[in-house]
């Protein structure tokens, strides 16, 4: 009788070890599910990020796009939670014909320094309020709407140095091999797009497990 103790004893401490291990090796790499290739895709030429010590996040987007509006309270909510060490910043792709002009929208109300006041406020123009924003003469009524002086508008729509942003934003979006909106791209060497992650909302899921492994990196 006392052997047979022994044995459910023995047993028994087994069975916590083996639960102990499987539980550790969860909590370190729960993301193992997450596969290159499947679940994101590497980037052949890694972009250049800036040498500050943190993790460059970048949201590649589109105003017409309604799976983009939809999902901007999501990515609002989810770039409050990144950490000081991670840095995030959007990119506007220059998908279609209105790519282009929605792209110097947005640089031009980032060199007003009204981009954080209206850059929701354009989403719920063209999805609820059915104002197109094409031209740019729309576009400047909606920013004069806003509270922005007509003339400097169109000075920053039509300045160099936003034309050169939307340059960029097409290198970037190259770089990226950006195929699809809204998607992510991490630490200038990979890219994450609803398609490929399973659901517009587990592209977070995704991007954090990335954002874990370069840390631990």
């Amino acid at each position: 009788m006392r052997g047979l103790d022994h044995h459910r004893v023995a047993a028994f401490v087994v069975g916590l070890l083996m639960c102990a291990l499987s539980t550790s090796i969860f909590a370190q790499g729960l993301v193992s599910r997450y596969v290159e290739g499947e679940h994101y895709q590497a980037i052949e030429a890694p972009v250049a990020t800036p040498d500050d010590d943190r993790i460059h996040v970048v949201e590649f987007f589109l105003y017409s796009c309604p799976h983009c509006y939809h999902l901007e309270p999501e990515v609002e909510a989810w770039r409050e939670q990144l950490g000081d060490d991670v840095a995030f910043s959007r990119v506007p792709v220059l998908f279609g014909g209105g790519g282009q002009k929605y792209a110097r929208l947005y640089y031009a109300a980032q060199r007003l320094g009204v981009l954080d006041e209206v850059h929701a406020d354009i989403f719920r123009a063209i999805h609820e309020q059915g104002r197109r924003l094409l031209s740019q003469s729309d576009m400047r009524a909606f920013m004069v709407d806003h509270g922005v002086d007509g003339a400097r508008f169109d000075a920053a729509f039509d300045s160099d140095a936003v034309r050169e942003k939307v340059v960029a934003a097409g290198e970037m979006m190259r770089a990226f091999n950006v195929t699809a909106t809204p998607s992510l791209g991490v630490a200038g060497q990979y890219w994450i797009s609803g398609r490929s992650a399973g659901s517009n909302d587990a592209m977070f899921d995704v991007a954090d497990y990335l954002i874990r492994r370069q840390r631990e990196e």
